[in-house]
């Protein structure tokens, strides 16, 4: 589901959604900055436990693709020290101006953050130990021309990290009408846009077909009983209906309606909520194929 992007902007005007490079169909800027908390509330301590176990290490110079308003590029710049930097890459410059921003408040003089897309990120190739992307594939018609892109810029024993999600991964129990009903919209307007619903699950295997021989995997489902995490879904919707109207997924109405009933189910803690399903892939270039 591309709710949970946040990276990359959308179309320029006048392009068509297959010339565009993403398919971004949520807010930007102020706008996306309380949306955007709550993701990575939810998120971010995987991925942090992701970056480790997949070898961020001080002295790095990193790439984050599609960085969005720069959380995760800043938590790599605590991590990799002065000796270190990351570059974080997005087409929103909106995006780009919080996240310079918060690198200045947050005094990161090793962040840095610059304008690109997801097939062409503007960045010398092969300079980087360790490329990263969160959220981005679902946001994008060819999945596999980004990972190549990503690729493209690893020094010779650098790091691939690519991790997204799946629209199986979302769900309640028990069953409620307003998750299935999310789903159902979700994968019409990804069908609408050219996006997979289920790249997330593919991911370990476009990270092959790129050419990385042994790439390792987890998959993290994500779960909610209780608490503000738990309207993830209805705050994101919300956000998404000028797209979910246009790609005539749902009418307002059904939206509202959908939108109350999220959050009931958000407030009744007997409802076990399934937020998400994100498969982690990480590889490094020496394991390429025929190395």
């Amino acid at each position: 589901m591309p709710f949970t992007g946040e990276q990359l902007n959308r179309e320029k005007p006048g392009q068509r959604d297959d010339e565009s490079s993403t398919n971004y169909m949520l807010a930007t800027g102020e706008a996306a900055l309380s949306r955007l908390e709550m993701l990575e509330k939810i998120f971010g301590p995987h991925s942090r436990e992701l970056l480790g176990r997949a070898g961020l290490a001080k002295g790095m110079r990193v790439a984050d693709i599609g960085c969005g308003a720069g959380l995760v590029s800043l938590w790599i710049a605590s991590q990799i020290g002065a000796s270190g930097s990351v570059v974080g890459v997005d087409a929103s410059s909106e995006q780009l101006r919080i996240a310079g921003k918060n690198a200045a408040s947050a005094g990161l003089s090793n962040a840095s953050f610059q304008e690109g897309t997801a097939y062409e990120t503007n960045l010398p190739r092969g300079q980087f130990g360790l490329v990263y992307s969160r959220f981005l594939m679902c946001h994008v018609s060819e999945p596999a021309k980004a990972i190549r892109e990503m690729s493209g810029l690893l020094k010779p024993d650098g790091i691939l990290v690519c991790e997204d999600h799946d629209d199986g991964g979302i769900f309640s129990q028990p069953p409620t009408r307003a998750y299935k009903r999310l789903v159902e919209i979700s994968e019409a307007v990804n069908r609408a846009r050219g996006l997979d619903s289920y790249v997330g699950l593919k991911l370990p295997r476009l990270v092959g077909e790129a050419g990385f021989a042994r790439p390792e995997v987890m998959v993290k489902q994500i779960a909610e009983l209780r608490g503000p995490n738990k309207r993830f879904w209805e705050v994101t919707l919300r956000e998404a209906t000028p797209a979910i109207l246009a790609a005539g997924a749902a009418t307002e109405e059904e939206l509202d309606t959908i939108c109350t009933e999220l959050r009931a189910v958000a407030e009744d803690e007997t409802i076990l909520v399934m937020l998400a399903r994100v498969t982690q892939v990480w590889a490094r270039l020496g394991s390429r194929a025929n190395s």
